[in-house]
């Protein structure tokens, strides 16, 4: 029968160097330098959306939904249920026909 190798042996084998660590840190600073300019690219639209006077982004001709959403005025959860109750039971009737 073999025996088993003695617990440390592959992970001393592995600190021999600092290279997994450098190459973790390179990673690192590549991952954060374009996640800088990624937002740097991003920055001046978001702070012109920000302004006082912005033009509003239009509701592609969901009027009502945009309006909702402005005005604060959001349907609550009982409004939302039956609203989609009604919608399956309009997708069940129109299916019926199809089986």
């Amino acid at each position: 029968m073999l025996d088993p190798a003695p617990a440390g042996t592959y992970i001393s084998s592995m600190r021999k160097g600092p290279l997994g660590t450098l190459l973790t840190l390179a990673a690192l600073v590549i991952v954060l330098l374009l996640a800088a300019k990624a937002w740097k690219a991003a920055f001046p639209a978001a702070a012109q959306a920000l302004k006082p006077g912005a033009p509003i982004v239009s509701d592609h001709g969901d009027k009502a939904a945009g309006d909702a959403v402005r005005s604060g005025n959001l349907p609550g959860l009982k409004e939302t249920g039956k609203r989609t109750d009604a919608h399956i039971q309009q997708v069940k009737e129109a299916s019926a026909g199809q089986d």
